[in-house]
């Protein structure tokens, strides 16, 4: 199997990709589960070019595009805080999963986090989103909290939290 790649986005380039493979994804996974309305509110707010700039200038993200054979298939944004890798977003393209890059992708975080001697990873997931749900529990996550967070516009996430312990 051909191994994933992260690739650290510094440039507005790279943010413009990160942007453009949100949109791909969000537009193929999301919808049946949030509706054009709020994918297309959350896009604009939270995935926009300018945001992924924002968030990487406040050091408040870390950015990497997913690849595998230089071919761009995913993105994820990671939060490092105090004793937690926070996983902020994980997203790959509808064509790359179900082929196991998700999986390595996951073993190479979480050996991120056990090398900068982090005790814990954790991520939200939509209450409405089985499939990630089932490779999230798969992989070793489990369900610690839920979670209703008003995002603006009338929307909310409605998400479970998930814990990886190392």
């Amino acid at each position: 199997m051909t191994e994933v790649t992260l690739v650290a986005v510094r440039d507005t380039l790279q943010a413009e990709d990160v942007a453009h493979l949100a949109e791909i994804i969000w537009n193929e996974h999301y919808l049946p589960i949030l509706g054009q309305e709020q994918v297309a509110y959350m896009l604009k707010t939270f995935q926009s070019t300018e945001r992924i700039i924002a968030d990487i200038a406040e050091n408040k993200s870390t950015y990497y595009i997913v690849e595998v054979d230089q071919d761009e298939i995913g993105y994820v944004a990671l939060e490092w805080q105090e004793d937690t890798l926070f996983i902020s977003k994980l997203y790959l393209l509808k064509r790359a999963r179900g082929n196991g890059y998700a999986y390595q992708l996951m073993k190479k975080l979480i050996q991120q986090a056990t090398d900068a001697k982090k005790s814990k990873l954790r991520l939200t997931v939509n209450k409405d989103n089985p499939s990630s749900i089932a490779f999230y529990e798969k992989v070793g996550f489990k369900q610690v909290d839920a979670v209703v967070s008003p995002i603006g516009n009338d929307f909310v996430m409605d998400d479970y939290i998930y814990d990886y312990i190392i």
